[in-house]
Formats: structure tokens, C-alpha cells, sequence
């Protein structure tokens, strides 16, 4: 018998089972009381990745009907981690934006770099019709902080966005990238070189000088 197994049931449960605590506060998030569901959900993100079983009912919980319910998932899934990628990436085809902008808070939290999630955050910065997704993803491109794989570019694009706020969140993640970012947005956006060489420090006179030059909304 593998020492992994022998280990296992010496200690009275199979492998791959998850904690007690994690089986119990689990069951916790569908209760019919909002205050208890908060605290599962806070609970288990205190356990950060030993709660990783709890991850597709976290997921679930995003739409809870309590923003702070919701809230408090989105943070648990942050600290579980990596773990929770690819079910928040499928939370981003969700047909609630409120759901897709607290997968996307957990996400910036966890800082994913594979392939798949970078791909989906760029196509949802230049086609989700909800601003406010539009401007959680390059706030998360930004935590990201890759090159590559039409991030620049569509950051870039989106200095143009009809959404005051996503043009600032676009310009406030350009600023990571320096002379990259400079040359793509002389290509492909309105701003001027000259504004984006100073968008490293993003100085309050540089964000002053974005806002004016896209007007306000």
C-alpha cells in the first residue's frame, strides 16, 4: 500500500478530501441567512488554498443577491489563489456583469499570467459592453502586469473608450509599460507621444491632461 494512503487513513480520512471546516463552511454559503453566508465565505478565505474544494461554490456565490456576500467571495477566491483561476475564467462569460467585475476583483488579486486568462481580459477590455468590466479588466491587466498576447494594444485602444473611466484605468495600467506602450499608442491612439512619456509617474498633471484631452463624459 503507498505510504501517501497509509498516511491518509491514519489520519482517519481518504486522500483529496478537504478539511472538515471546509466541508462545513461550504454548506454554509447557501444558507437562507445573508450574515451567515458572509462569514462561510470570509472563513474560507482565511484558509486561503487548504479551501480550494470550496471553489466552484464561491464561484456560484458571486451572484449572491447580497453585495456583500458577493464581496466577501470575491476576496475568499482571491486568497485561495491559483487554484481558483479557471473557474473565475469561466465566471467571466457570465451573463451578469456583476458577476464578471467580482471575478475580475478576485483575479486581480491572484495575478494569473497563463495564456487563457491574459487572452480573455483583453478581448473583455475592448468588447464587453459594460464600462464598468471594461475598466475592471485593465485594472487587472495592470496587477498583471504583461506584455504580449494584445495587451498593450488593446490597453491602448481603449485610451479611446467612450467610458471616461476606462480611458483612466487604461492609462493608469499603460503607465507599467514605458517606451512599449509609447510607440504602440503613437499607432493606434489619439494621445499624443508626448503625453504618454509621462504617464510612468502617472503625476496628477498627466491624468489631468487625459481627462481633457478625451473630454469629460
Amino acid at each position: 500500500m503507498p505510504f501517501s494512503l497509509i498516511f491518509a487513513l491514519a489520519l482517519g480520512s481518504p486522500p483529496d478530501t478537504p478539511p472538515p471546516a471546509v466541508t462545513g463552511l461550504t454548506h454554509q454559503l447557501s444558507s437562507p441567512n445573508k450574515i451567515t453566508r458572509s462569514r462561510a465565505a470570509r472563513e474560507l478565505g482565511k484558509l486561503e488554498h487548504q479551501a480550494a474544494a470550496a471553489v466552484p461554490d464561491l464561484v456560484r456565490t458571486l451572484a449572491d443577491a447580497d453585495p456583500f456576500v458577493s464581496r466577501d467571495a470575491a476576496e475568499a477566491l482571491g486568497k485561495i489563489g491559483p487554484a481558483a483561476v479557471p473557474a473565475l475564467r469561466d465566471a467571466l462569460h457570465s451573463g451578469e456583469p456583476r458577476v464578471r467585475i467580482r471575478a475580475l476583483q478576485a483575479l486581480s488579486k491572484i495575478c494569473p499570467k497563463d495564456h487563457a486568462t491574459v487572452v480573455t481580459l483583453t478581448r473583455m477590455l475592448k468588447e464587453d459592453p459594460d464600462a464598468n468590466v471594461r475598466r475592471w479588466s485593465a485594472l487587472t491587466l495592470d496587477r498583471i502586469g504583461l506584455t504580449g498576447r494584445g495587451v498593450i494594444a488593446n490597453l491602448t485602444a481603449a485610451l479611446a473608450d467612450e467610458d471616461r473611466t476606462v480611458r483612466y484605468s487604461a492609462a493608469i495600467a499603460l503607465s507599467r509599460y514605458g517606451a512599449e506602450a509609447k510607440e504602440t499608442a503613437a499607432r493606434l491612439a489619439p494621445l499624443a507621444t508626448s503625453e504618454l512619456v509621462g504617464l510612468r509617474g502617472v503625476s496628477t498633471d498627466v491624468l489631468r491632461t487625459i481627462t481633457e484631452t478625451f473630454g469629460k463624459k
